[in-house]
């Protein structure tokens, strides 16, 4: 009885996941459709799919920062992740940052984090390297490593404007290639942003540097 009980378990935890799922990769269509037919902004600047993006940016930063707090065996190599999602919220602010500066100001911020960041994780190579290689091996990486696969290099392919004239001829609209990867890369942050949680949940929280030297797994749950 007890098994089956815990089959029954399992399968109404894996039915919970599969609708969680669903819901997070119709976010994208969703907020795409919200900007279209209810706010109106269709492709343009300021649309509620960059508010989103930017928001699921926020979310990923404080997963890493909350691992960093309770975990301090990761603290080092985890402000090089944060410092790294920083950069591309920086990134995704840059009309913020043309406005109220000049075009192109965005680089300046994000190359101060990016080098605050790096002479951080520098500071203590060794441990980095160390913190780095139990990040990669952990068993949500490699859907952390799609989101950003996702986001670099399949948003940039999927919007490239001359693969959009050739589908559409001379029916081609700026406003539906725009859409196309906007929403590429929103899947791409929802993605991150999940891999991001799974990380924060799965996380051991240690706070005693000696016991994460003498065992370098201890950094998180496999």
């Amino acid at each position: 009885m007890p098994h089956r009980i815990k089959n029954t378990a399992a399968i109404f935890n894996a039915l919970g996941h599969f609708l969680f799922l669903a819901f997070l990769v119709s976010l994208p269509v969703l907020v795409i459709r919200l900007d279209i037919d209810t706010l109106k902004t269709g492709a343009s600047e300021g649309t509620l799919v960059e508010y989103m993006e930017q928001f699921l940016l926020c979310l990923t930063i404080l997963c890493y920062a909350h691992i960093a707090k309770h975990n301090t065996s990761f603290r080092r190599f985890g402000v090089l992740v944060m410092g790294f999602f920083l950069c591309l919220l920086i990134r995704e602010l840059d009309m913020f940052f043309d406005q109220l500066v000049f075009h192109g100001f965005w680089v300046y911020p994000a190359s101060i984090v990016a080098a605050s960041a790096i002479l951080y994780s520098q500071t203590n190579r060794a441990e980095s390297a160390e913190q780095f290689a139990a990040f990669v091996k952990h068993r949500h990486f490699a859907l952390l490593c799609l989101g950003l696969v996702l986001l670099l290099v399949f948003s940039r392919l999927f919007g490239m404007g001359s693969l959009w004239r050739e589908v559409l001829d001379e029916g081609y609209v700026r406003a539906a290639k725009n859409i196309a990867e906007e929403g590429t890369e929103l899947m791409a942050y929802v993605t991150i942003f999940y891999a991001s949680l799974r990380y924060a949940f799965a996380m051991k929280p240690v706070k005693d540097e000696s016991a994460h030297n003498t065992n370098p797994s201890i950094i998180c749950k496999h």
